[in-house]
């Protein structure tokens, strides 16, 4: 995953543009959604299905799936039109689900996932690293991609939004400015837990569902120790970039971290 925050490509130049401008359109909730759950007719489409692979079996260490080169190159053509590819020879082991997260989100390998899995992999799946697709665009992008193609594959909407959310969360980043991997596993787990039960009881659009998972970056962001012992290495809490403070807790806020409607769920 691209890590660049709520920023984007804005991170590595504050200067030229407006983050408050930036955290606003990314929560703009009204968007209507763009995926291939709702716009079919978008492109939607893999080249070839099912998913061919070559029967060398790959073992990485410290992954508990087996990975298979995929045995001709597969591209996806998404909602918005655009094609993504998953070279020959790409390693995928069918999951693309974060490890930390297989207890939350259930087991992470179905043949509706295959697709989806081998082209996510591509662009960010461990023992790619030098493919020509590695890291090939935005990771935001690339986790879309990945429910579009879940969604492709056959994977009811709950499902692939869970999931989407799954790689949103704990998945990979790329040109990271905000030390998001230094979030505790544990505060990972319980994001990951309150967003399971809000895509089950407020049934979000993907705008909706984006702008909840932002609210839960910031917050996350905030758990991380300040680096107080040398300064020279600080860097500024999300909400130093706002007039106020961000309040990460509003209980009548529906897109709030701890959403109401999750009751102790959220807690766990």
């Amino acid at each position: 995953m691209l890590r660049f925050g709520i920023f984007g490509a804005c991170a590595l130049a504050l200067s030229a543009c407006d983050p408050i401008a930036v955290l606003q359109k990314a929560q703009n909730t009204d968007l209507p959604e763009v995926s291939c759950f709702t716009r079919p007719e978008g492109g939607c489409s893999f080249d070839q299905d099912p998913l061919r692979v070559e029967p060398k079996p790959v073992t990485i260490q410290r992954r508990p799936y087996k990975f298979f080169p995929t045995a001709a190159t597969m591209n996806f053509v998404d909602s918005q039109g655009r094609n993504w590819v998953a070279p020959r020879g790409t390693l995928t082991d069918g999951a693309s689900i974060p490890e930390i997260f297989t207890t939350i989100v259930g087991k992470p390998t179905s043949p509706e996932y295959v697709n989806a899995a081998a082209v996510h992999d591509a662009y960010c799946g461990i023992g790619n690293e030098a493919g020509t697709r590695w890291h090939d665009g935005r990771w935001e992008d690339v986790h879309r991609m990945f429910y579009d193609g879940l969604i492709v594959g056959g994977t009811p909407e709950f499902r692939a939004k869970l999931m989407y959310a799954a790689v949103w969360l704990g998945g990979p980043r790329w040109e990271i400015t905000n030390r998001w991997d230094e979030v505790d596993t544990a505060e990972l787990q319980t994001a990951m837990r309150a967003t399971k039960s809000y895509i089950s009881t407020s049934k979000p659009t993907l705008p909706q569902l984006d702008a909840y998972l932002r609210k839960w970056e910031f917050h996350l962001l905030t758990t991380i120790p300040r680096l107080e012992d040398n300064p020279s290495e600080a860097v500024e809490e999300p909400h130093d970039y706002f007039e106020e403070p961000y309040e990460p807790y509003d209980p009548y806020d529906p897109y709030d971290p701890v959403d109401p409607g999750c009751g102790t769920a959220c807690q766990i």
